[in-house]
């Protein structure tokens, strides 16, 4: 007889989890190995212009805009016996795939880096929605939601730092084929191990019909609707572009840019294993975690008017990736929990999709103050001073 596995062995079998799925976002499509030596491609040997740049861009991120509807699709229709497994190993294998088609064509085009691309991106995105899923519905379980979102952090926060090192050194150095196919390994080994080792047991599948009903009215509970607002209400301050005051103003190249994002790389993974530690150790309520999201995402926004040159960007951009982890973690934490098990993922990232939505208005607010001739760290000021505002009203009604 097998032994059976330890309580200690399964926890940390999912925590393991938990970073490896986030790590392989990170090494695939968000940023991914291969994103700088793409735009270094397009740019340098298809000489596209800086709208066509863009456009790219835009037409590879797609999938991402439309998450909740993978969502919808993986939280009613199961794949095989399994929820999740069945789907991540559609999603990892359609990863290595695409880069190994990529990598064997040796100078592709425009098009079919996009068709390649926006492939692995969908895939990707996919991916995305069921570690969340899976995430609340373990979290949820065994009232871990706040380390499990830590340790997802972690996983993509360490993997995006390296993959932008990489990636840059790689640009200058080794043909855009042969990173393809470095970007096959990791998801390669993480297929594997899905196959093999994701602790999840094998769901019932009654079908749509029956699953819609059900569905539909979780959609409904007061709980989530509350948490929808508090997300929005909460991330609509005013945003500075720092793109445009480090280029414009600060004269910083994309070589500076690309280190500063390194640096908060290093702050999200310090942040996320601070909260996660945290988490661990006293199971917060929703009032601490609020409080947290609320002095974390001012703290974020506020760092940034102490940036004056390259020295004290340095310093900005790692205290930013942890004031920011921690204030999204706080805010996550809040709100997670408030997920249905039926529409784990749909709602986790319905609630995601709102947030970008918010912090995107708050950065047309605040491009079009910096348009007007307001300064950056005026904007920061305003910016922190709105989370703080509306951040210390809802602890309030919260007591």
């Amino acid at each position: 007889m097998a032994p059976i596995p330890s309580h200690r062995h399964q926890e940390r079998s999912r925590l393991g989890f938990m970073v490896l799925l986030y790590a392989v976002q990170a090494a695939s499509s968000n940023p991914g190995l291969a994103y700088l030596p793409v735009a270094a491609y397009l740019t340098h040997t298809l000489d596209l212009s800086a709208s066509q740049l863009a456009s790219f861009q835009a037409m590879v991120l797609f999938p991402w805009l439309i998450k909740p509807l993978w969502a919808l699709l993986t939280d009613n229709v199961a794949l095989g016996k399994y929820r999740v497994k069945g789907y991540l190993m559609l999603a990892y294998s359609l990863v290595v795939v695409g880069f190994g088609w990529l990598g064997q064509l040796g100078q592709p085009t425009a098009a079919e880096l996009l068709v390649g691309i926006g492939i692995i991106s969908a895939a990707v995105a996919v991916s995305d929605v069921l570690a969340d899923r899976w995430m609340v519905i373990e979290g949820q379980q065994r009232q871990r939601t706040n380390v499990y979102q830590a340790a997802q952090w972690v996983g993509w926060g360490g993997t995006a730092v390296a993959m932008f090192l990489a990636g840059g050194w790689l640009a200058d150095r080794v043909a855009l084929s042969q990173v393809f196919w470095l970007s096959t390994l990791l998801p390669g080994v993480a297929l594997l191990l899905v196959v093999w080792q994701l602790p999840e047991q094998p769901a019932p599948n009654p079908g749509l019909r029956v699953r819609w009903p059900q569905f539909s009215q979780a959609l409904r509970q007061p709980e989530l609707l509350r948490v929808m607002g508090l997300v929005a209400v909460l991330q609509l301050g005013p945003l500075p572009v720092d793109y445009l005051y480090q280029t414009q103003e600060l004269g910083f190249d994309n070589g500076v840019i690309g280190q500063l994002r390194a640096l908060e790389g290093i702050g999200t993974v310090l942040g996320a294993l601070g909260f996660g530690l945290w988490a661990w150790r006293w199971s917060p309520t929703a009032q601490p975690l609020l409080s947290l999201a609320v002095g974390g995402q001012a703290g974020a926004i506020l760092s940034l008017a102490f940036m004056q040159d390259v020295t004290s960007a340095y310093g900005v951009y790692l205290v930013r990736g942890l004031l920011g982890i921690v204030g999204f973690l706080g805010l996550f934490g809040r709100v997670a929990p408030a997920c249905p098990p039926i529409a784990a993922g749909f709602t986790y990232a319905l609630l995601v999709s709102i947030s970008n939505f918010a912090v995107s208005l708050g950065l047309v607010v605040g491009g079009t103050l910096y348009d007007l001739g307001l300064p950056f760290g005026t904007i920061a000021v305003i910016g922190a001073g709105y989370t703080l505002a509306i951040g210390s009203w809802l602890i309030c009604r919260q007591a």
